[in-house]
């Protein structure tokens, strides 16, 4: 049986700051491990990703800004809250130097998944992280994608055939129905 200690929420990038709010109030007081994962601005691509030149300037304009998670997501974090970065390029969160040993190290075997963006890096971050052996759930409507209907065609047809997937309300509605 998974105890709240072996859950983690993982933000992906810039998830949005109201829902993430939402999942915070959740999850911080049963003692859910809150994750941030960001894009670290001052590494470059690998030199074997493709379009670097794209990757390079889409980091440079989210460096120049700021670069980094929204105000109200850093807010009244707790002290547990841990922040990864990952080199530009890398798809998934697990790339993330060190994330999969404090995981580990924390006995987390549940992964809670919300962030930008749909096609690549929460699909990739799923079927990493099931890969690896972690129950996985994605909450729908805490990611998105820029290229129209690829959201629903992934949470649809892909993401619930390596996970669960459960909109925030459907999150919340669990906790509330604990005993």
């Amino acid at each position: 049986m998974l105890t709240p200690a072996m859950i983690a929420l993982i933000l992906i990038e810039n998830v949005s700051a109201s829902l993430a709010t939402k999942l915070y109030a959740r999850s911080r007081p049963r003692g859910i491990q809150v994750i941030h994962c960001l894009v670290d601005t001052n590494a470059i691509p690998p030199p074997t990703c493709k379009d670097t030149d794209r990757l390079v300037s889409v980091v440079g304009a989210r460096k120049s800004s700021g670069g980094e998670e929204p105000a109200e997501l850093l807010e009244g974090g707790g002290d547990d809250d841990v922040t990864f970065t990952k080199r530009p390029g890398y798809a998934s969160a697990l790339k993330s130097p060190s994330l999969n040993d404090f995981l580990q190290t924390k006995d987390i075997k549940s992964l809670i998944l919300t962030g930008l963006s749909m096609s690549v890096c929460v699909l990739r971050i799923t079927i990493t992280a099931s890969d690896e052996k972690y129950v996985v759930t994605v909450i729908s409507d805490g990611c998105a994608d820029p290229a129209e209907g690829v959201h629903d065609i992934i949470v649809g047809k892909v993401l619930n055939n390596r996970g669960y997937v459960a909109t925030a309300a459907e999150f919340q509605e669990g906790f509330a129905n604990e005993k």
